[in-house]
């Protein structure tokens, strides 16, 4: 007799407060449930599963998403099943396999033309005995299933005919781990989240980001800033801005995927004027000035007088400037939430931001595809804090 788990409660967080619709006069809306259906890490061998019938997951109409972290022992001579949901072998949304010998990761799912539909294989295959946070994200309204490592984007399946193919969701009981005639893996497994919605970008660096891992941002902090949106880091490029004979400025751009310790670390300090011991934690919504660590220049923006526009898409200039700092230097700081738009408390390592230019109003900054001639993203002041391109991503280096 296959082992089965009982009745799984919801349960509410921080980075994912359930929110209910009711169902009034001729309206109807969605109900965003989520649940924990594994927490603390377990050790699971190939023949080892967990059963969570249909009736005790989230309600599931066009969309869901599965979160999980995953160690991997050794890899499995034949295909194996990290997670599959159906009613029989070849009923399969949502799937996770891994490839035999190298466990790269194969994510699938049923549609009404194909059973077996989904991306073959993803990346070079997992590293033994190291966790990895995985992220499954299926929805029948995008036509699109997109898996994520460690919160980045690494691939996604595109539905191609999407006025006549769906997305076939099932009322199958999901299995982790052995599956029908699947074999299972041979490692630990911890916090599975089930959701019945699909996952923002920023969302799934919150679950990955979660209170475990994350540590408080503190006045001297060395960090980095990652632009949600695209994945670069906020850096500089060396180019002066042509503000005249006495220009000191530099551009201030995103460039590279992976962190530059010499362009791309920033020190977190004080408002100018103000003396703040190093150390002290930073709170949201205060005022602060980021020192850039190769240059001892301080993130600066101004005014678009006399023609101080970025190059291409004419906003207002973001640079690096020297000197003691000044009120041009000063940002209010705030973490964005998915449900609440922003939100109050202490920064920590991870948290998505907005970055809100003090002189100016309070324009925001602000990144995008737009590339300037060496390759590297424009970075500007621009717009309210709403646009995803306004958004930030804090990692502490130190």
């Amino acid at each position: 007799m296959e082992p089965s788990v009982p009745l799984v409660k919801f349960v509410k967080n921080p980075l994912y407060q359930e929110i209910r619709y009711i169902e009034k006069k001729m309206m109807k809306f969605a109900v965003k449930e989520w649940a924990e259906l594994i927490s603390g890490p377990i050790s699971m061998k190939e023949q080892d599963q967990r059963v969570f019938k249909h009736t005790d997951l989230p309600v599931v109409n066009d969309k869901l998403s599965i979160t999980l972290r995953l160690k991997m022992h050794n890899h499995g001579s034949g295909w194996v099943t990290i997670f599959h949901k159906g009613t029989k072998q070849i009923v399969s949304t949502p799937s996770l396999w891994l490839t035999k010998d190298k466990s790269t990761l194969h994510p699938r799912f049923s549609g009404d033309w194909n059973y077996d539909v989904g991306i073959s294989s993803l990346g070079d295959g997992l590293t033994l005995n190291r966790w990895y946070h995985i992220t499954y994200t299926i929805s029948d309204p995008e036509k699109r299933l997109d898996i994520y490592i460690d919160g980045e984007w690494e691939g996604y399946y595109c539905i191609q005919n999407v006025k006549t193919q769906k997305v076939v969701f099932n009322d199958g009981s999901l299995h982790i781990g052995r599956s029908f005639n699947w074999k299972g893996f041979n490692g630990e497994i911890s916090h599975v989240r089930y959701f019945n919605w699909r996952l923002s970008p920023e969302e799934v660096i919150e679950d990955f980001f979660n209170e475990s891992q994350k540590k408080p941002i503190v006045y001297g902090s060395k960090i980095a800033l990652v632009h949600v949106s695209t994945g670069k880091y906020l850096s500089t490029n060396g180019v002066k801005y042509d503000l005249g004979s006495q220009n000191k400025q530099y551009m201030v751009i995103c460039s590279d995927e992976k962190t530059n310790l010499e362009n791309e670390v920033w020190t977190i300090i004080g408002a100018s004027g103000k003396s703040i011991n190093e150390g002290i934690p930073v709170s949201l919504n205060s005022i602060v000035g980021f020192k850039h660590k190769a240059t001892e220049c301080n993130l600066h923006s101004h005014d678009t007088n006399q023609g101080k526009f970025t190059p291409i898409s004419k906003q207002q200039q973001v640079t690096i400037c020297p000197g003691g700092g000044n009120i041009d230097d000063e940002w209010l700081i705030r973490r964005y939430n998915p449900i609440t738009s922003y939100d109050t408390g202490q920064l920590m390592n991870g948290d998505i931001i907005g970055l809100f230019h003090i002189r100016t109003n309070k324009s925001a900054l602000y990144s995008h595809m737009v590339l300037l001639g060496d390759g590297s993203q424009e970075v500007s002041c621009y717009g309210n804090g709403s646009e995803s391109n306004n958004k930030w991503r804090i990692e502490l280096i130190n």
